[in-house]
């Protein structure tokens, strides 16, 4: 039985994009986001862009951006560390949507965010 996980995420970058370009050749930005997850404890978590949608957010968001990634797919990885096992998940791709209130930079200026197909993800 095959399944999906897809995430919608509402929060704040908590620092500057980070754009690779590896010698494959495929572009690809990463983002940490963080949201309310309850009442004065927030909520962390990894996010990578890929083509387009990367491109443009590395051009047009900063640390402190208000985002929305919606339709992202959700991964997990098990790793040890100091003999302890650990798991992360992060987000992978999905429809970028910058938020902020009227008179916001990043919102007035910024072109709609190209949708991340599975043709731009590399694997």
């Amino acid at each position: 039985m095959s399944s999906m996980c897809q995430v919608t995420l509402i929060g704040r970058l908590t620092a500057e994009p980070e754009q690779k370009v590896p010698a494959s050749g495929n572009t690809y930005t990463r983002l940490r986001l963080a949201w309310n997850h309850k009442k004065d404890e927030p909520g962390y978590i990894d996010a990578t862009l890929f083509g387009k949608t990367g491109e443009i957010a590395a051009e047009y968001l900063h640390k402190g951006s208000h985002i929305c990634l919606a339709g992202a797919k959700l991964q997990w990885r098990q790793y040890e560390k100091d003999d302890e096992k650990r798991t992360a998940y992060s987000l992978v791709g999905g429809d970028l949507i910058m938020l902020g209130k009227k008179g916001d930079e990043d919102a007035q200026s910024a072109p709609a965010a190209k949708v991340a197909s599975d043709d731009d993800i590399p694997f």
